[in-house]
């Protein structure tokens, strides 16, 4: 649905783009991450149509970004990280004056704003004034507006800033409904707990440029070497627990509390079961074991180091 190749955005003074390439397809949900100014923004506004791209490519669902404009806005819908409310309308009127800016003739207009209020739960407030709504019910009347020509791509700048707990979860799940009826969605975040629960694959950003996951550890001959993190809730003694952990060849602690342990270690699912086997065997009672991979914290940690998010 989206294919980007060596992107470029130059603009006085500096570079937002410098040579970033992506591949979204139509069962993806992709998170873009990466520290403040590393070209989220301008790839997509430019996806959106909004920025020329000084080279490079960009298409969506197959159309040129820049060759048929037209042909990406009616398959796209573009959430900016500041969008534009009007304060003075009402909701109802909120909605049609988009229904029209996006040229749906009657059936399909009415269709689309019954289908925007029952999406944003408004079915109700269709004669309130937009200022009278809460941050996150102007957040749930933008993304229905953004959604009432049924894109088939959504691109969404922070979406979730400033909203309250209870709307980032709202949200999030209005994200995993949309992405299940189909629609490919790529969101810029630096709320990486959100991503992580979303998302189908992150990839990285930074300087305008991909960014490499670094490997979590190497072995003697340099090759990149797989990691687990092990966290476990247990009775018994710290100490013994620590022991149980040291004596694995590479494993190392990440965190240390009464009954709880988190370790890292090289491999996999053998490695966790006999990490797992040593603390029953060293005689600690096991209250829960969870393998993973490292979570998107510590990989955007490994990918960018100190640089401030």
């Amino acid at each position: 649905m989206i294919e980007v190749d060596a992107l470029r955005k130059t603009f006085r003074g500096g570079r937002g783009l410098n040579g970033f390439s992506l591949r979204v397809q139509s069962n993806e949900l992709v998170g873009l991450v990466g520290p403040n100014g590393a070209g989220k923004t301008t790839l997509i506004k430019i996806l959106a149509t909004l920025v020329p791209a000084s080279s490079g490519t960009a298409r969506v669902n197959g159309h040129d970004v820049a060759g048929d404009p037209r042909a990406i806005r009616a398959v796209v819908g573009y959430l900016p990280d500041v969008p534009g409310v009007y304060q003075d309308m009402r909701v109802g009127e909120f909605l049609e004056f988009f229904v029209d800016a996006f040229r749906l003739k009657e059936p399909r207009r009415t269709e689309a704003i019954q289908r925007a209020l029952e999406l944003s739960e408004l079915r109700n407030r269709t004669e309130d004034f937009v200022e009278q709504l809460s941050l996150g019910w102007k957040q749930r009347l933008l993304v229905a507006k953004t959604l009432l020509h049924q894109p088939k791509v959504l691109l969404l700048d922070e979406p979730a800033t400033g909203l309250d707990p209870l709307a980032r979860i709202a949200l999030r799940e209005q994200l995993k409904r949309l992405h299940a009826e189909g629609v490919a969605i790529l969101i810029s975040s630096h709320i990486l707990s959100d991503l992580e629960d979303i998302c189908t694959r992150v990839v990285f950003i930074a300087e305008g440029k991909n960014v490499s996951e670094p490997p979590a550890s190497t072995v003697s001959s340099g090759a990149p070497q797989a990691m687990i993190q092990c966290e476990i809730e247990f009775r018994g003694p710290k100490e013994t627990a620590q022991q149980a952990a040291a004596g694995l060849p590479g494993a190392h602690i990440l965190k240390s509390e009464e009954g709880f342990l988190l370790v890292e270690l090289p491999g996999g699912a053998r490695e966790a079961s006999s990490f797992l086997q040593a603390l029953l065997h060293a005689g600690i009672v096991v209250l829960h074991f969870d393998a993973r991979g490292p979570g998107l914290e510590e990989r955007y940690r490994r990918a960018f180091g100190e640089i401030s998010r």
